[in-house]
């Protein structure tokens, strides 16, 4: 019985799929760069002698692969100015990018406006953000408007690795089969 070269490669093709799917690649590093502008709030007095507080923050703003929004949760001792909490930007498509962070709240000159500086890192996701990893720094400023309430401004710059999904990954390795399995069946011209 004579195998042919289509019958030969049939076999390796089918695992070269299976591995590709399990397997994710090696992430490329994008720069990663975004600003945005939102409501801080209190949300919750954790120590009213210290005074620790709890911040949620809503902003929008341009960040890198359409991350137009940005949402976080912290947890500030306002008396170091030390905290950190986790944050989600979201692009335009709804996928998100998770992280957690550490801030320094800096006081300025100004009575009610502080500083802002920390250190982001990047955790998963959702969608193209599922396999995400990276950190970004920081900075910015806050702008008291009451007890509770203030108005921030965040601006990012870092580094962000992507993994591709493992749809993606089996699209693409379906189209090298069939273009390893294409290429395969051709005789050679004499």
């Amino acid at each position: 019985m004579k195998t042919t070269l289509r019958q030969a490669l049939l076999p390796r093709i089918a695992m070269s799929l299976a591995a590709a799917v399990g397997v994710p690649a090696s992430a490329a590093t994008l720069s990663f760069t975004a600003s945005y502008s939102g409501i801080a709030n209190v949300v919750e007095i954790i120590d009213s002698t210290t005074p620790v507080l709890r911040f949620e923050t809503f902003a929008s703003g341009m960040g890198a692969f359409d991350l137009g929004s940005y949402r976080s949760t912290d947890v500030i001792d306002m008396s170091t100015g030390a905290g950190s909490g986790s944050n989600i930007f979201t692009a335009g498509n709804g996928d998100e990018l998770h992280g957690t962070f550490s801030v320094q709240v800096i006081p300025t000159a100004v009575a009610n406006v502080v500083a802002l500086v920390g250190q982001a890192t990047f955790a998963g996701g959702t969608g193209a953000f599922s396999g995400a990893s990276g950190s970004a720094s920081f900075s910015g400023t806050g702008v008291f408007t009451s007890a509770t309430s203030a108005m921030a401004d965040l601006t990012y710059a870092g580094e962000i690795a992507l993994v591709p999904e493992p749809g993606s990954w089996l699209l693409l390795s379906a189209g090298m089969a069939a273009l390893l399995f294409r290429r395969a069946g051709r005789t050679p011209a004499c």
